[in-house]
């Protein structure tokens, strides 16, 4: 199984046992599955190919938006570095699972367990024909059961792209 973000691998799709997932559903523009007929482009995987893809941010105006929730918290903001030339988007979350490990049995009281991570994404527009990407994940997970089990993995990817026009089609160079 191959699962990319934003065209860079991401080996530890999710957090908290499974219950989160490792991207943010504020940065996500859109997924595409495949479980057959794989393209040659993602390297003959035979099992599946997940490939998520970032939107881009706001390019007009500053805007952001937060929550808070019994396990997790988040905070986006987006807006213009340059106004209609390019724009950032910046997103983060974090748990504070304490209390929920702390109603468990006390054999288990010294269990903890966390996640957190950050987007950013920066798009500028060179010109009518030519875009540049650069996309930064990073992701943190914690977990320990009664300090004898412990398990901290994380992902950490960086990534540019170039996007060019070739008479009105489409072709993205990755670098």
């Amino acid at each position: 199984n191959l699962i990319l973000f934003n065209d860079a691998t991401i080996y530890n799709p999710a957090h908290f046992f499974g219950l989160f997932s490792a991207f943010n559903p504020e940065q996500v523009k859109d997924v595409e599955l495949y479980k057959s007929s794989i393209p040659a482009k993602f390297g003959g995987r035979l099992s599946s190919v997940i490939d998520i893809n970032s939107r881009e941010g706001n390019k007009k105006q500053l805007a952001g938006s937060a929550g808070i929730g019994l396990l997790t918290s988040r905070f986006n903001l987006e807006g213009p570095l340059v106004k209609n030339k390019s724009s950032f988007l910046i997103g983060a979350r974090t748990t504070y699972a304490k209390w929920l490990l702390d109603i468990l049995p006390d054999q288990y009281k010294n269990s903890r367990a966390a996640f957190n991570d950050f987007n950013v994404n920066i798009n500028q527009e060179l010109n009518k024909k030519n875009t540049l990407y650069l996309t930064a994940y990073m992701s943190n997970d914690r977990f320990n059961l009664n300090s004898d089990t412990f398990y901290n993995y994380g992902n950490r990817n960086i990534s540019l792209k170039l996007k060019h026009v070739f008479n009105n089609k489409l072709n993205a160079l990755v670098t």
